[in-house]
């Protein structure tokens, strides 16, 4: 099924106005509904209960890469990039080649 220029426009006319219509609801109804902070908080406990384990599994699969990155930001906040390239050569080299670093 192929769309015309005009019926495109009016698609994403209407989407923009369903978002922008999702925003003020949340913001002006929901957002200070009691009744929907609770499910909020217990759909988030929920969650977090059910995936705590992932979590922990991925961060100890993935420790070193990220302790890396935050020694790189560190550095970067302190702004000493020279003093950890000289500090941490491997370390620089692995975040530039992942990317992480451009």
């Amino acid at each position: 099924m192929e769309y015309t220029e005009e019926q495109i426009q009016e698609i994403l006319k209407r989407y923009k106005k369903s978002l922008e219509y999702s925003r003020e609801r949340y913001k002006n109804i929901r957002k200070n509904d009691p009744e929907y902070q609770r499910k909020n908080r217990e759909r988030a406990k929920k969650h977090y209960d059910s995936h705590k384990e992932e979590k922990k599994q991925y961060y100890e699969n993935n420790r070193e890469e990220l302790n890396m990155k935050q020694r790189y930001r560190y550095y970067k906040k302190m702004d000493r990039m020279e003093k950890f390239q000289e500090k941490f050569p491997n370390d620089f080299k692995r975040l530039t080649d992942i990317g992480f670093i451009n």
